[in-house]
């Protein structure tokens, strides 16, 4: 075994809102250079959890960049985070209901490893 967890991947039914939210926050993350972008649907792995989005940042003050541009986006599709974080972090969270964004640097998503935690959800694809 390679030691890499195995995430299912298969066609997923995302209600059609969210799955506008997270393409459009995709674009968001891709635009501000942000680094292996992962969907992920925790919605038959735990009862208080939708999805994830997890991506990686070059540094601190990047991951600060890329969350003020998603709380920017999130904001003008009219959704206010549920609560505040600091973002002078190496792990920023950013809690939006249905999706959780954790935005890291290198070091700190490879300590962590919240894909191989979670590694029963399923990935989502959006191409």
């Amino acid at each position: 075994m390679t030691g890499k967890s195995k995430r299912t991947k298969s066609k997923i039914t995302v209600d059609p809102e969210v799955l506008s939210l997270m393409k459009g926050c995709k674009k968001v993350l891709d635009d501000t250079k942000a680094i292996d972008i992962v969907f992920l649907d925790l919605r038959d792995v735990n009862s208080y959890l939708d999805y994830f989005l997890i991506c990686t940042g070059n540094s601190i003050l990047h991951c600060k960049a890329l969350a003020r541009e998603v709380h920017k986006y999130f904001l003008e599709m009219g959704i206010k985070e549920r609560s505040r974080t600091t973002t002078n972090s190496p792990w920023i969270v950013l809690d939006y209901n249905d999706i959780i964004i954790h935005i890291f640097t290198k070091e700190t998503r490879e300590f962590y490893q919240l894909e191989r935690l979670w590694a029963d959800a399923k990935q989502i694809e959006l191409d």
